[in-house]
């Protein structure tokens, strides 16, 4: 699957969801933004969790003074909702007090994402997990979607029902991001993901156990630990997505028997 060119589009929102929560759906979504950042791109991730936000938390902006829900309800301009992450990622989070989810529709985030187009490469939508009506206004509201599931069978089938959701609504597809594998017996293989599914998986996203100390740290992986496996897989797919050619920093070569053996000998 070819997912290069956008044409003529200004700004491609993109919908990540689950239909599973802890899949690291978020994780996902922070890590993408922050990479096309890197990349160049004016990328910007929005919480679209109205219930139980964690985009904030996994980016330290959870008191941040405007949120999503304040422009929801006609409290604030969408300018006023965006937050500069240090790592240059813009991010729109969502607010997290009980007050916050009232007078809030879930229908009306498509106006809010419109008000986005044009200034932007790229928006993520962080989706609520499971199928709700967040996570179908989310996954409305988007042009295209990426689909995060562990390589477990009940992350799978809940993934299939977000994907049959996104074809109801005629939001294409991207693919699949397989994410914390740790290549143990016990997991579906990619085929039997894709079977299960009926479309690719695009990214193997394995597990990192320094992905807790960038969650303490309020940074992305990407940011945080730019040379780890999760960061170079992350790193490939935000580049496959906008068509960039990546080019993943090679390990360092350590010395070689024959040098160990006279640096042995030179003691």
């Amino acid at each position: 699957m070819n997912i290069i060119n956008t044409g003529d589009i200004l700004t491609r929102v993109i919908a990540v969801a689950s239909g599973k929560g802890g899949v690291g759906k978020t994780t996902v979504t922070s890590n993408l933004g922050a990479s096309l950042t890197e990349f160049g791109q004016r990328a910007l991730v929005m919480d679209t969790n109205l219930t139980t936000p964690n985009l904030g938390f996994h980016l330290g902006v959870p008191l941040y003074p405007k949120t999503l829900h304040d422009v929801l309800k006609g409290e604030a301009y969408i300018d006023e909702a965006i937050y500069v992450h240090p790592s240059g990622l813009k991010v729109i989070p969502a607010g997290i007090s009980m007050a916050d989810l009232k007078s809030t529709n879930p229908k009306d985030l498509n106006k809010v994402v419109l008000d986005l187009v044009g200034d932007h490469d790229v928006v993520f939508l962080d989706s609520a997990a499971g199928l709700g009506r967040e996570s179908v206004a989310g996954i409305e509201s988007a042009d295209e979607l990426l689909v995060v599931t562990n390589p477990e069978l009940p992350s799978v089938t809940d993934a299939l029902k977000a994907i049959k959701l996104a074809e109801e609504m005629g939001t294409h597809v991207l693919g699949v991001v397989l994410n914390r594998v740790k290549g143990t017996k016990s997991e579906l293989s990619v085929s039997d993901v894709e079977s299960l599914l009926g479309y690719p998986v695009i990214s193997k996203v394995p597990e990192d156990k320094v992905m807790l100390d960038s969650l303490a740290a309020k940074s992305p992986i990407v940011s945080y630990s730019p040379n780890s496996a999760s960061s170079i897989e992350l790193k490939r797919l935000a580049a496959t997505l906008v068509g960039i050619d990546y080019q993943a920093p090679s390990a360092p070569k350590g010395p070689s028997f024959i040098s160990k053996i006279f640096g042995f000998l030179k003691r």
